[in-house]
C-alpha cells in the first residue's frame, strides 16, 4: 500500500539515535494505518530529534534551528533561530535535570549551543568543537544530568561538565578523531561501564569521496570513559592500503551468544568495500568476521544495524550494497569469521553520495505485528519502504509516497505519547509526521 500525503499542515517530534548508533527502534505501530501532519514552506530541513515532550528540533540547511510543538492538528513553531547552528551535524537532546531537557549543536564557530525551555544560549567550552559533527550526551556517575563527549576542531575527544550550570570541558585526550566523526558510546570489554569509539587518524589514501571529504580514518580509537576522566585504552590500525570509510563505528550484536561488537566500513582500491567486525579480545580490538568485498573501487557499503529480523533469536547484520548506484538491501549471519549474505532486495538507498548522513534506515516493528522491518527509501528516494525478511526473501509491507527525495535523517519513535512508533522524515520541501492511530 502506498499512502500519500495529504495537504501541507505542521508536524513532529524524534530522538536522533542511541549512543551506541545500532538504528534499532522498539516499540509498535500501525503503518500503514496513519494520519500524516506536514511543516511546508519549502525549507529544507536537514536533521530532526525528538525533544520530550511532545517536541520536535530541527535543523535546516541554513543552519537554523527550529523548535516545534506537536498537536493533534499541527505542528507549532515555538522558536526559530536563525542561522545559529551548523548544518553539517545534528542536534542532540541532553537531560538537564528535575525534567528538563536541552537541545545541543555546535555553531559555525565551534561554540557550544545548548536550547532548553525557550532561551537558547552560547558558551565557549574551553576549546573549539568541531562543526562537522555533534555532543554525544552520557550518563555518568548516577546523576540525573548529562555529561557531553564532544570531538573537538583540532581532533581531541572532550569531556564536557557542568552542563546545567555552564558547561566546560572537564577531560581531555588527543584521539586525532577525524573532524565529522561521530562518536559512539558502549561497553566492549564487559568490564568498563563507559567506553566511548572514534574513528581516528585521517588519510588520503583511498580518495573515494562518498561522505562528504576525501579523508577517511586509517584507525578507530577506544577510550574509557569515567567522572572527569579520559584514557586511550587502545588504537586498532588498519593495514594499508585499506581505510575505514565510515563515521559511524556501531555497536551492535552479531551472532550468538556474543557481546557488542563494533561494525564498520572497510576500503581498499580494486577491492571496494567490506564490513568489518571488530570485538575485544585479550585487551584490545582484533577482528571478529567480515563480509565479501564488493571487488570495484569506489563501491561502499552502508552499515544499517544488526537484530533479529527472523524471530531465531540470533541478530542478523542489515547493510546496504552500493547504496549509489544498485541499491542491494542485505541481511548477513555470521559463521565463524565470515559474514554470509542470506537474503537481498535490489533498489534501495539508504544514503545520498557526498552526505555525511548516514541515518536514512531504520530497524522497527512499525506495523505492529511483532515483526521487525527495515524502513529505508527506495532507490528514488522519494519513496519510504518497509522490508520484512520471510522464508529468506524480503518482502514490502507497506511504503510511503514523499513529495520529493529525501533529505534528512530517518528517526522513529513514539512522537506524541500515545504509546505507538511515529515516523518523521524531510524531503526536498516539508517536515512530515507520519502518527500511528489507534
Amino acid at each position: 500500500m502506498v499512502a500519500a500525503l495529504g495537504a501541507p499542515a505542521f508536524a513532529g517530534p524524534l530522538t536522533f539515535g542511541a549512543v551506541g548508533a545500532n538504528r534499532v527502534v522498539s516499540g509498535r505501530g500501525t503503518f500503514p494505518r496513519l494520519v500524516v501532519l506536514s511543516a511546508a514552506g519549502d525549507v529544507p530541513f536537514r536533521w530532526v530529534v525528538s525533544l520530550p515532550p511532545k517536541r520536535l528540533a530541527a535543523i535546516d540547511a541554513a543552519g537554523t534551528l527550529w523548535i516545534f510543538k506537536i498537536t493533534p492538528a499541527e505542528l507549532q513553531v515555538l522558536g526559530r533561530y536563525g542561522e545559529v547552528a551548523s548544518a553539517e551535524g545534528p542536534p542532540a537532546v541532553a537531560a538537564l535535570g528535575k525534567g528538563q531537557w536541552a537541545v545541543l549543536a555546535v555553531s559555525p564557530e565551534g561554540r557550544l549551543l545548548v536550547w532548553s525551555e525557550g532561551v537558547l544560549r552560547a558558551f565557549d567550552v574551553g576549546s573549539p568543537l568541531s562543526r562537522l559533527t555533534f555532543p554525544v550526551p552520557i550518563s555518568l556517575e548516577g546523576k540525573s544530568w548529562d555529561d557531553l563527549l564532544a570531538v573537538a576542531a583540532d581532533g581531541a575527544v572532550l569531556l564536557i561538565g557542568g552542563l546545567p550550570s555552564g558547561p566546560r570541558v572537564v577531560a581531555r585526550v588527543d584521539a586525532r578523531a577525524l573532524p565529522d566523526a561521530r562518536i559512539t558510546v558502549g561497553s566492549l570489554d564487559g568490564a568498563t561501564p563507559v567506553q566511548a569509539v572514534v574513528l581516528s587518524e585521517g588519510t588520503e589514501r583511498y580518495r573515494h569521496g562518498a561522505l562528504g571529504d576525501k579523508v577517511e580514518a586509517a584507525s578507530v580509537t577506544v577510550i574509557d570513559v569515567a567522572a572527569n576522566v579520559l584514557a586511550i585504552r587502545f588504537r586498532y590500525v588498519v593495514k594499508p592500503p585499506a581505510v575505514i570509510e565510515d563515521l559511524i563505528p556501531v555497536f551492535a550484536p552479531i551472532g550468538e551468544g556474543t557481546r557488542a561488537a563494533l561494525v564498520m566500513v572497510k576500503s581498499a582500491a580494486r577491492q571496494g568495500s567490506s564490513v568489518l567486525v571488530l570485538g575485544w579480545r585479550e585487551g584490545g580490538l582484533d577482528t571478529l568476521a567480515e563480509g565479501p568485498a564488493l571487488g570495484q573501487s569506489n563501491r561502499w557499503v552502508h552499515v544499517i544495524g544488526a537484530a533479529d529480523v527472523t524471530g531465531d533469536q540470533v541478530p542478523e547484520l542489515i547493510v546496504t550494497n552500493t547504496p549509489h548506484v544498485a541499491g542491494v538491501l542485505v541481511a548477513y549471519e555470521r559463521r565463524a569469521a565470515a559474514l554470509v549474505p542470506m537474503a537481498k532486495a535490489l533498489g534501495y538507498s539508504s544514503h545520498a553520495l557526498g552526505s555525511r548522513n548516514e541515518d536514512q534506515a531504520v530497524i522497527a516493528d512499525l506495523s505492529g505485528h511483532g515483526r521487525l522491518a527495515v524502513i529505508l527509501p527506495r532507490q528514488s528516494r522519494d519513496v519510504l519502504a518497509a522490508l520484512e525478511l520471510s522464508n529468506g526473501r524480503w518482502e514490502e509491507q507497506w511504503a510511503l509516497q514523499l513529495a520529493g527525495p529525501m533529505q534528512s535523517n530517518l528517526l522513529i519513535d513514539d512522537l506524541d505519547g500515545d504509546g505507538l512508533l511515529d515516523l518523521v522524515v524531510a524531503d526536498r520541501g516539508a517536515l512530515h509526521l507520519f502518527l500511528s492511530v489507534r
